[in-house]
């Protein structure tokens, strides 16, 4: 592809670089900050030391000849250096300062083998174009993630893509789409109620709706925050959720309690109508507009529809 011929939405190329753990794997949540965060491992115990030194004195590339090797490979200065053990194989991880940047080299301890970084912002911009043909937001380079990585965001068929390129090969590992929402893409129109309350009908359920908000429902759902990031989820749960519709957010006993079984919902709901301007500490930040896929799988009780009891007749 020719790299004039690249359309751009912005003259600025925004890169970050981040250091996270060498095992993580590439994510596809459009929140890469949050995905670079990696989990500190309080259950498992540390590995025996004997054992950790027998590994690496098997290796048949030591720590000063990985860091070597590096240096020469990169002609950066060397920040960090590490080495980890996975079975019989022994990779050493090395940090360079190169051109004030930090780049991850990994060193095969036992082949000697390098893989770095080979591709340029510029050069991910071609590759993720020439898949998606579309007009280039942004590109953003998470060097700590396993292999390091560029995504690049492209605007194209009304839908925005996020492209990952291996940094280290040019492939492409990933390109996902999605449209001004998170979760269920739909072109179905979205209506807008008064108090703010919005969704979209992905599709109308023909069963029964809950006659008001002593109705317990079960549903299943996925909860997103404006960016793509998914904070609560029954269906990957794998186990639907039962609750009384007074017993929930605003949004939810309005945008639930008007929905009819079977039905699946994209709610929109202000923050005025969820967690307000506080937000839930740990989840749900401050002035939080929500997003929830919501399916009605049944009504599990309704008061307000259930016949009273006829009194027994009294005993003569």
């Amino acid at each position: 592809m020719n790299i004039s011929s690249i359309k751009s939405a912005s003259a600025t190329i925004a890169l970050t670089f981040a250091l996270v753990s060498p095992v993580m794997p590439i994510g596809e949540n459009m929140n890469h900050a949050a995905a670079q965060a990696a989990e500190v491992d309080y259950e498992t115990l540390p590995p025996d030391p004997s054992e950790g030194a027998q590994k690496l004195a098997a290796a048949k590339v030591t720590m000063p000849q990985a860091i070597e090797m590096a240096m020469k490979a990169s002609g950066g200065t060397i920040l960090s250096a590490s080495a980890a053990a996975d079975g019989d194989k022994v990779t050493y991880e090395v940090i360079c300062a190169v051109g004030g940047v930090p780049q991850r080299i990994m060193v095969d301890g036992m082949t000697g083998a390098i893989t770095r970084i080979k591709l340029s912002p510029l050069d991910a911009i071609v590759k993720a174009s020439a898949k998606v043909d579309g007009v280039v937001q942004s590109v953003s380079g998470d060097f700590g993630a396993n292999p390091p990585a560029y995504f690049v965001s492209l605007f194209a068929a009304g839908k925005i893509h996020t492209v990952v390129v291996n940094a280290t090969d040019g492939t492409i590992i990933s390109d996902t789409a999605r449209g001004q929402l998170p979760g269920v893409d739909t072109d179905v129109e979205m209506v807008t109620l008064p108090d703010g309350l919005k969704y979209i009908d992905i599709v109308k359920g023909t069963g029964p709706m809950p006659s008001g908000p002593s109705a317990v429902v079960e549903v299943h759902y996925t909860g997103y925050l404006v960016d793509g990031t998914k904070f609560d989820s029954s269906v990957d749960r794998g186990s639907p959720a039962s609750f009384p519709l007074a017993n929930v957010i605003k949004g939810w006993t309005e945008g639930v309690g008007s929905m009819n079984v079977g039905g699946k919902r994209k709610l929109i709901i202000p923050y005025a109508l969820a967690y307000g301007p506080a937000g839930r500490q740990g989840a749900i930040p401050p002035k939080a507009t929500l997003i929830f896929d919501v399916e009605l799988l049944k009504i599990v009780s309704d008061p307000a529809t259930t016949p009273a009891a006829v009194p027994a007749p009294a005993a003569k």
